[in-house]
């Protein structure tokens, strides 16, 4: 089982970028750096950690942990998973009473066994006027859950990167640092994400109530949690696993 990247095109490029740095952590305070070199050392960072993640789930596939015939597996492409978060989008939030920070657009990246997000947005400060900037967010989902027929996910950020700025770069600089500082602020500005899944969570018997075979009318509820979570080639793979019982009986 591989992953390819796809390496052709800006939001592509930019993708990689940003997931690289989701994976590496949060990034520095120091100077802002070419954006050519960002993107090489970036590039080559996400393919590493691509590779590490790949070896690690064929290890998992050898000893046998990676089994889907007991599970329900469900399959979500980027491009679904791009409509569903757009869906919540735009979003603002008000940092340090200075800044006005507004997630415009979210794109995913499901390789190499890591559910990334490239959230693209524009800050605009409440002191001066004119003064604004682009900023590129990576993070990950995190924190997968099904509940009530709804597979439930959260956004963990950990890349901020100045894009474009009407400001010089040690302004720049500086303006990262107070979005890096807030990032929990932003963070819980962005909605959980929600996925209607329609699977019955219980099996209902009506019960017969003549002829020579007489059952009483009840349930057999399933337990449905998520045992794994599988980013691989621009879809994400959520196996679930059901458990029955115990019965109950109805009136």
């Amino acid at each position: 089982m591989a992953a390819r990247a796809r390496t052709s095109g800006p939001e592509a490029r930019t993708a990689l970028a940003a997931v690289a740095f989701a994976i590496m952590g949060a990034v520095g305070c120091g100077r802002s750096e070419a954006p050519e070199a960002t993107l090489a050392r970036s590039s080559a960072a996400f393919r590493r950690a691509q590779i590490a993640n790949l070896e690690a789930l064929i290890a998992k596939a050898e000893k046998g942990e990676v089994v889907t015939s007991d599970q329900i597996a469900i399959g979500i492409s980027e491009d679904v998973m791009k409509s569903v978060l757009g869906a919540s989008l735009p979003r603002e939030v008000v940092v340090a009473d200075r800044l006005r920070v507004r997630i415009e657009s979210a794109v995913p990246v499901f390789r190499g066994s890591v559910a990334g997000l490239v959230f693209r947005a524009t800050a605009s400060s409440l002191d001066v006027d004119g003064a604004s900037a682009t900023l590129e967010i990576g993070g990950t989902l995190e924190k997968f859950q099904f509940e009530n027929g709804r597979l439930l996910s959260r956004v963990a950020l950990a890349h901020f990167t100045v894009l474009e700025s009407s400001v010089g770069d040690l302004a720049s600089d500086a303006l990262q640092h107070l979005v890096q500082s807030n990032s929990a602020l932003i963070q819980d500005v962005i909605p959980p994400l929600e996925i209607p899944v329609q699977i019955e969570q219980s099996i209902k018997i009506g019960g017969l109530t003549s002829g020579a075979v007489v059952a009483k009318p009840g349930a057999l509820p399933l337990e449905i949690t998520v045992s794994q979570v599988l980013p691989i080639n621009q879809r994400l793979w959520i196996l679930l696993k059901a458990k029955a019982g115990p019965w109950k009986p109805g009136s």
